[in-house]
């Protein structure tokens, strides 16, 4: 696949549309839509089911969807995460397989490389957030400060989970046929189900986050298939609608609730740690993803369509993880100017929430436009290139250091930036600076000589 030379460094500019379209004309285009769409509808999301209550000294911050519980069916739409995972498994298919074709790659050295385009931009982010908290701390405003240091670093969950799932994407290319297909998706299905049937039998608590491997491994399958072209759309659509099925009985008639999110007085989370109607709901979105691909590609090589989504996707990981910082400050802002969201059942909240919903969406163009240079910019030592191959015993300890780092990030997510989170973050931080020192880089020498 060819890499899409970065607008910033082109010394016209911006390119027009077909400009555009001729320089990327053979990247899967749909993959691409489909990242962009999903991350606009989370940013959507987040902004719909966020309550905000400043109560005295403290700052609740709640749920729409546990206000209204009739809206939570609305989760089975709103939650595309599953997505991203099938997206980002297919981009990477293409990139390991374009590799492949000249020189394959060995998994950590492969790996090392992909972590780090995927950390650059949360040195910066985390590097705010810090300075915010100082800032926050030293003037007195200790409620913020604790709502900073645990909400900040919720989304990180994504970039953990995702880590984990990239360390299983180079076995993934050993599935060729629709057989292997049905065999990863009844395993990684199959072994959800018997963790959460453990589990919910009384079995320990903890077994269940093995479902941020089993669950987010399930889309990363659908795109490798998609990617290999192995599973035909007709196939797909029949999948799909067995797994939405199966999905309605669970909900039906066993244990599992609505809200495909985590929702204030839930008895049990899909999300966290992520559950089998998760599971399901992730084969319905991919397999649907790979059924309606033939109608949807089109769309996608539009080239005015088509410009829109290659500048989305240059700053993904600028807006995914910066756009719940812009969403706090609309919010308070807002609720300075009389406009609050503390009562989800009063007649001002949907068009309070619809306004700044929209708010943010334009409000993250500039922020983009700011900030997605620091995410495509490469930082001293930590981006120096990286070998394609290395032995085994490296490439086995890299793969080990990447997977840390993906378990450390998580548990940053789930504690905030307080207690243990803070012992996580100095283990991620570690395992990162350890895995860079490990990576074998590129010999000068060997390079060619222009």
């Amino acid at each position: 696949m060819r890499t899409i030379t970065p607008v910033s460094t082109r010394p016209r500019g911006l390119p027009t549309p077909r400009e555009l379209a001729a320089l990327t004309g053979d990247r899967d285009r749909y993959i691409d839509l489909i990242r962009i769409v999903s991350l606009l509808v989370v940013v959507a999301g987040h902004s719909i089911m966020l309550t905000v209550d400043p109560a005295g000294d403290s700052i609740l911050v709640g749920n729409t969807l546990g206000e209204i519980p009739a809206l939570q069916a609305a989760t089975w739409l709103l939650q595309v995460l599953p997505l991203f995972f099938f997206a980002g498994a297919a981009a990477s298919t293409h990139a390991w397989r374009s590799r492949a074709a000249t020189d394959a790659p060995s998994a950590g050295q492969w790996l090392f490389g992909r972590a780090q385009r995927l950390l650059r931009p949360v040195v910066w982010y985390l590097s705010a957030v810090v300075a915010t908290l100082v800032i926050l701390g030293g003037t007195g405003h200790d409620a913020a400060v604790d709502v900073v240091a645990r909400l900040s670093v919720q989304l990180l969950w994504f970039l953990g989970a995702y880590l984990l799932v990239l360390a299983v994407v180079p076995f993934l290319q050993r599935v060729r046929t629709t057989g292997h297909i049905a065999i990863a998706l009844a395993a990684c299905w199959g072994s959800t189900a018997l963790v959460d049937a453990v589990r919910l039998s009384g079995g320990p608590s903890w077994l269940g986050y093995a479902g941020f491997l089993t669950v987010w491994t399930l889309p990363a399958v659908l795109g490798v298939a998609h990617a290999k072209r192995i599973l035909r759309p007709a196939i797909a659509g029949v999948v799909a609608a067995c797994a939405l099925v199966v999905d309605i009985c669970l909900v039906v008639w066993g244990p599992y609730e609505m809200s495909l999110v985590t929702v204030p007085g839930q008895q049990l989370s899909n999300m966290n740690p992520p559950s089998l109607l998760l599971a399901g709901h992730a084969i319905v979105l991919c397999a649907g993803a790979i059924a309606l691909w033939g109608v949807l590609a089109g769309i996608a090589d539009r080239p005015r369509v088509w410009w829109w989504v290659v500048l989305g996707n240059r700053g993904a990981m600028t807006l995914y993880l910066w756009h719940l910082p812009v969403l706090a400050a609309i919010v308070a802002l807002g609720a300075a100017a009389g406009f609050d969201r503390a009562d989800a059942h009063s007649m001002s909240f949907p068009i309070v929430v619809a306004t700044q919903t929209a708010l943010l969406l334009i409000l993250m163009v500039p922020v983009l436009v700011l900030l997605s240079p620091l995410e495509n910019r490469p930082l001293p030592w930590w981006d120096d290139p990286v070998a394609r191959r290395a032995g085994r015993a490296r490439d086995a300890a890299l793969v080990s250091l990447v997977v840390v780092i993906g378990i450390a990030v998580l548990m940053v997510a789930r504690s905030g930036l307080v207690g243990d989170g803070l012992v996580y973050l100095l283990i991620a931080a570690g395992g990162a600076l350890g895995a860079r020192c490990l990576a074998l880089g590129i010999d000068p020498e060997a390079r060619p000589r222009t």
